[in-house]
């Protein structure tokens, strides 16, 4: 009597299962327009910068003054003490790109709305081959789940860090040239550069949590929908919450974490006043580390990263 021994079905080799890994991160056709379109984008914007300044700086005075003298007038009708002593200064606005303080700006947007991008990218990485069964093939080629589970959620999480950092090396260097043109590059000593440096690491390190964020909440899911239905459910509506029934937890939210980290002020001593919205006022007013930012994220991210992995390699895939 023959007797049939069944093998186990063995892994690929590690470096294949990357490449293979990888280039399936990539194939979606609006991760690889999104990456053709990002040079693209910068350019654009610093054409923008560069559309949006000047250098005449006496006209701008004039244009204080004017406004200074306006303000003079109505205060003069006015009961003494009851309006404000200003100057022309406060009402100068000056018109060229001043890069020491205008490239911060300029890069947290830019880095900002690729968090944003890098969550949509890790969902699409994590769900689409749930809806399409790729993944019970994948999982037969596959068997060390575990294996196949880290290898696309460190790959996500590497592309939108490599693709955070290349955005700074390539958007700064035009901002450099708005600065030579139409501005001022007072400023940009030592100490300038190596806050820039860190605010850009920080960033790409910001974008790449994020990825594995949207990697881990689709793998979790198992569905894209229910995925960016969630993510998009939290950032509209927690805000809301949160200013209503919590608001000393803005700055742990996703918007609150992304300004700390990207927040240059408390490195380089400048004044703290000036913000635009509630997170990131807080963030300025308490001067929230990205020691504490990055902690705050990590609340959110580990949770999520473990209940998809447990899911993944313990439960059926069926």
């Amino acid at each position: 009597m023959t007797t049939t021994l069944l093998a186990k079905p063995s892994s690929p080799p590690l470096g294949r299962l990357v490449r293979a890994e990888l280039h399936r991160v990539l194939s979606p056709k609006p991760i690889r327009y999104g990456l053709y379109a990002l040079p693209v984008i910068l350019l654009a914007l610093a054409v923008s910068a560069f559309a949006g300044h000047h250098t005449d700086v006496a006209a701008a005075w004039r244009a204080a003054e004017a406004a200074y003298r306006t303000y003079a007038k109505e205060a003069a009708t006015r009961p003494a003490g009851s309006v404000e002593s200003l100057s022309p200064r406060e009402f100068f606005d000056d018109p060229r790109y001043l890069m020491a303080k205008a490239s911060f700006v300029d890069l947290r947007a830019v880095l900002s709305a690729l968090s944003l991008a890098a969550l949509v990218l890790g969902v699409l990485s994590g769900g689409a081959d749930w809806s399409s069964r790729v993944m019970l093939t994948l999982t037969a080629a596959e068997p060390r789940r575990t294996r196949l589970f880290l290898t696309r959620g460190l790959l996500v999480t590497a592309v939108a860090t490599g693709v955070a950092a290349l955005t700074s090396v390539l958007f700064v260097p035009l901002l450099l040239g708005v600065a030579h043109f139409k501005g001022s590059l007072d400023g940009t000593d030592g100490q300038y550069w190596t806050v820039l440096a860190v605010v850009g690491a920080r960033g790409a390190v910001l974008v790449g949590l994020m990825a594995l964020l949207g990697y881990a909440l689709a793998m979790l899911t198992r569905r894209t929908a229910t995925a960016l239905g969630i993510a998009l459910l939290y950032l509209v509506a927690s805000a809301r919450v949160v200013q209503e029934y919590a608001p000393g937890l803005a700055a742990h939210q996703l918007s609150g974490i992304t300004f700390a980290v990207l927040n240059e002020r408390l490195l380089m001593e400048t004044d703290r006043t000036t913000c635009f919205g509630e997170a990131a006022c807080l963030a300025m007013r308490e001067g929230t580390t990205a020691t504490t930012a990055f902690l705050a994220l990590a609340v959110h991210l580990i949770p999520v990263v473990a209940a998809a992995w447990w899911r993944f390699a313990r439960r059926d895939v069926g």
